[in-house]
């Protein structure tokens, strides 16, 4: 007998009247539902008394036993007192109840499971002799049930091959009291593992991304010992994973398959989670100059470009930016100068034909077609992981328009992204300057004054963390929904994670891209009828700790990259203190909001601690792309 069929036998009657208390909601299961069917049973889930008035006059009541199907009218909670009297007076009670359906588990701990764990621990259950207490409950639930065994677990490979096995059979991760059971016993000796890689049994895509992110580990580190740029030694692979018969054999089920050298030998095994393809070129010509004096805002944004493709190529072979940073460092002491003698310019150039700075973005989409538009803000992006973005969009039939803008000083979240979507300069929001809470409010404010209604405008932030649900999106709230602002966060999650600078940066951005993601998001809004722009609020940088400035109270807002005061003389004081820091002042901010940046690549963090970060004027973080992408 299964688990369906165990639930239908308490209600094998002929026309019968079956009140059921059902709390934890088993007579919902689609397979259960099926089951009732084939045995000619009617369900009436009990709400309202008109409604079920209704349904049991027409349905039952009136029509003879011998010809009628039973009913089986479902409460909650065993409140029989809920239901009229003179039903109550023929009905046959029911009480689905842990006790009476698993009597030798610890009802409380199998409470916690949700619904699709129930048909399992009631096969497993056999096996039961005697009534079990909590802990007991919790451990035959663990290993019986799910099949993992803290016991036969010692390391990492362990780990790994308990979770292949367990995600062989479920699509569900663990329920979340049985992961934390686990965890105590995994992270305690003689196994010590960490909780982070305990994790993978939380959700099947975290073990995705887990598994993936060794992979390309081991690849990364098999290439370079092929290129003999380290020595060999299989102890670096990946914590030796790959080097396991067992795990191979599950690379083409869950690898998601990586950009490799045509030249490097691979292993036969290896081939399934990998593509092979010719090394992509450089870049035609460098875009470094030894003069930039005569350079524009246009010469700018070119070369801002052509530097991300640049930098993105040399992390992509596993390259530091050190190679080519003293030409970076010449390229943007050249930059600061433009920036303190032209920026204030640049807010009074038009926004045809094309927007000049972030908040200039509303503006010129307004001026578009009469299309529903979609703009999504990839918080943090900078030139360098744009090109990685759009390698990886690029297995797509899409077009892109590609152009370049400029962010707001300082480059920090609350006063570009604000302005980017509030479509005004930072002195008009300067209550809300420090922070990111009425960016919706300014979004619709903006839209309505174009002409729109609040029930044309969607707004949302917080996206790219969780698995991709198109369901879960503001825009799909209503049909009427022409104009959709969006935030992804993870690049600026990134960025602020990264121990080992951008190559942190482009490792966790390449995971995350492998899950689809922003593929599925682009392609699921333009099959929704909606023009899709990406860009940016700011850019990112890697930077060097130059060391604290210890102030207290006297600094409003202590940034990484750029520090505020509402005191101007403080402001100078400090900045006369402090040789390798810039003053900025400018019209477009508060009156009230003193700004003052760390120069070059350092920031104010402890010294020589290596951070990726914004908030200054370096042309990483300035400049950003502005994308639209068609069919």
């Amino acid at each position: 007998m299964n688990w369906s069929e165990k639930i239908a036998s308490y209600f094998t009657g002929k026309g019968l009247l079956y009140v059921v208390s059902d709390e934890h909601n088993l007579l919902s299961q689609k397979a259960i539902q099926e089951t009732f069917s084939q045995q000619k049973c009617m369900f009436h889930f009990y709400e309202d008394t008109v409604v079920f008035r209704e349904y049991y006059e027409l349905n039952f009541r009136h029509v003879d036993r011998t010809e009628r199907s039973s009913l089986l009218l479902v409460i909650s909670n065993n409140q029989f007192n809920q239901v009229p009297y003179d039903v109550y007076a023929q009905a046959v009670f029911v009480t689905l109840s842990f006790n009476k359906l698993f009597p030798n588990l610890d009802p409380a701990i199998v409470r916690q499971c949700p619904i699709w764990v129930y048909e399992l621990i009631y096969l497993a259950q056999n096996s039961i002799g005697y009534r079990l207490n909590g802990r007991e409950t919790t451990d035959f639930l663990l290993n019986d049930v799910c099949d993992i065994h803290a016991s036969r677990i010692y390391n990492l490979r362990d780990l790994v091959k308990a979770g292949l096995l367990y995600y062989d059979k479920f699509d569900e991760g663990l329920p979340a009291f049985l992961w934390e059971h686990l965890k105590n016993l995994l992270i305690m000796p003689p196994n010590q593992l960490s909780a982070d890689s305990i994790k993978i049994f939380q959700s099947k895509e975290k073990f995705i991304r887990f598994f993936n992110e060794k992979w390309r580990q081991y690849v990364h580190y098999y290439i370079k010992q092929a290129k003999k740029q380290v020595a060999e030694s299989h102890e670096s692979y990946a914590d030796n994973l790959f080097q396991d018969s067992f795990l191979q054999q599950y690379i083409e089920t869950y690898i998601n398959p990586i950009e490799v050298p045509s030249e490097i030998s691979f292993q036969q095994w290896m081939l399934p989670g990998l593509i092979m393809q010719e090394e992509k070129p450089s870049i035609e010509h460098s875009p470094f100059k030894e003069t930039y004096k005569d350079f524009n805002r246009n010469d700018w944004l070119r070369f801002a470009n052509e530097l991300g493709e640049l930098q993105q190529q040399q992390l992509s072979k596993g390259k530091h930016q050190e190679i080519f940073q003293a030409d970076i460092e010449n390229a943007n002491k050249a930059f600061k100068k433009w920036m303190l003698e032209n920026f204030h310019q640049l807010r009074s150039l038009p926004v045809v034909p094309k927007p000049k700075m972030v908040h200039q973005i509303p503006h010129y989409l307004a001026r578009q077609s009469n299309n529903k538009v979609a703009l999504i803000v990839l918080d943090g992006m900078s030139f360098t992981q744009w090109h990685m973005i759009k390698s990886h969009l690029n297995n797509n039939d899409w077009k892109y328009e590609e152009d370049a803008l400029f962010a707001w000083v300082p480059s920090v979240t609350s006063v570009s992204r604000q302005a980017l979507f509030s479509g005004k300069e930072p002195r008009f929001f300067p209550g809300t300057i420090t922070s990111t809470y009425k960016e919706k409010s300014l979004w619709t404010a903006f839209w309505e004054e174009q002409g729109f209604s609040k029930q044309n405008i969607a707004f949302e932030k917080s996206l790219g963390l969780a698995h991709y649900n198109q369901k879960d999106l503001a825009y799909q709230l209503s049909p009427a929904i022409r104009i959709y602002g969006a935030v992804i966060d993870v690049v600026d999650q990134f960025m602020h994670g990264a121990t080992q600078g951008l190559q942190s940066v482009q490792s966790e951005l390449n995971t995350w891209l492998q899950s689809d993601y922003l593929t599925l998001f682009i392609e699921d809004l333009m099959n929704a009828g909606f023009e899709v722009y990406l860009t940016a609020d700011h850019g990112n940088v890697e930077c060097i700790g130059r060391g604290r400035i210890a102030q207290g109270v006297t600094v409003e807002s202590k940034g990484e990259r750029a520090r505020i005061y509402s005191s101007l003389n403080i402001r100078n004081h400090t900045a006369n203190e402090q040789p390798d820091t810039i003053s900025w002042d400018d019209t477009s901010l508060p009156s009230d909001y003193h700004v003052l940046l760390a120069d070059k690549n350092s920031a104010f963090v402890p010294k020589y601690q290596k951070i990726v970060t914004h908030g200054g004027i370096h042309i990483e973080e300035m400049i950003v792309p502005f994308i639209k992408v068609s069919r």
